[in-house]
């Protein structure tokens, strides 16, 4: 296979897996490996945001830099990259079958927008209750849940900046939290709030940067931990600024 095809196939390999969530270390080792099965000698460096890659072989020597500009959670697609980059180690096979592939892979269907809605309410549902709550307040989380399970779609389609998403997210959580305590004040609007945000907050993003960390990759590792420590900030400014403004309307005592 031409060196160039084999390049390709590489950097699109390790776009999808970075996009889609996957750790710095992981994406490094997939490329690497491609190009390997194909007789190329790789080195390999990913950032949250880039990769860059440069191979040698019979043609000499080829670089190629590739900017990512959004990523996402998919652990599926990761699954499928993963299956696809042992098969390469294993058969080596063409080019056209490798990129029919990552077609596929790149432009499977996501869950539909019902069932994103029905797990945001369903997951507020379930940690409100593991936190004690009773079930009047779960149901309370369920309804806030859908609520922000409806924002995220609408976010997603319509605005680039997720950082707006999180802040609408925890803003609106602790709107409706207190607007229905002050409808039934028996329900403790806290309780809701922590189970309804529970959606929003970057589990895996701080997971792959400790993961990163530990692998070697400190400038990878600290960039993942620290964007998700800034989601956690834009979620609770969200959340306070929201009760700040009802506590100045009167409406929280």
């Amino acid at each position: 296979m031409e060196q160039g095809k084999i390049l390709d196939i590489a950097i699109k390999a390790g776009t999808l897996l970075l996009r889609f969530g996957a750790e710095t270390y992981r994406v490094e080792d997939t490329i690497t490996r491609i190009c390997n099965s194909y007789g190329l000698t790789c080195e390999a460096f990913v950032l949250p945001t880039g990769i860059i890659v440069s191979v040698e072989g019979k043609n000499g020597i080829s670089s190629i830099c590739k900017r990512i500009s959004s990523r996402t959670v998919d652990l599926t697609r990761i699954s499928y990259l993963n299956d696809l980059s042992r098969k390469i180690a294993r058969e080596a096979p063409e080019y056209d079958e490798v990129i029919k592939e990552l077609n596929r892979i790149s432009e499977l269907k996501r869950y539909s927008n019902s069932t994103i809605i029905a797990c945001c309410a369903l997951t507020a549902f379930v940690f409100v209750t593991l936190f004690g709550g009773s079930f009047a307040e779960a149901l309370t989380a369920f309804f806030i849940g859908a609520v922000l399970g409806l924002l995220r779609l609408v976010f997603s389609k319509s605005i680039s900046f997720p950082f707006i998403e999180y802040f609408a997210g925890g803003f609106v959580a602790g709107i409706l939290s207190w607007l229905i305590n002050s409808f039934a004040p028996q329900i403790n609007p806290y309780i809701i709030i922590i189970g309804a945000v529970l959606n929003m907050l970057p589990g895996v993003a701080l997971t792959n940067g400790i993961r990163d960390l530990l692998h070697g990759d400190i400038v990878s590792g600290l960039a993942r931990i620290g964007e998700a420590l800034m989601v956690v900030a834009v979620i609770a400014a969200g959340t306070g600024i929201g009760l700040t403004l009802l506590f100045l309307g009167g409406a929280v005592r």
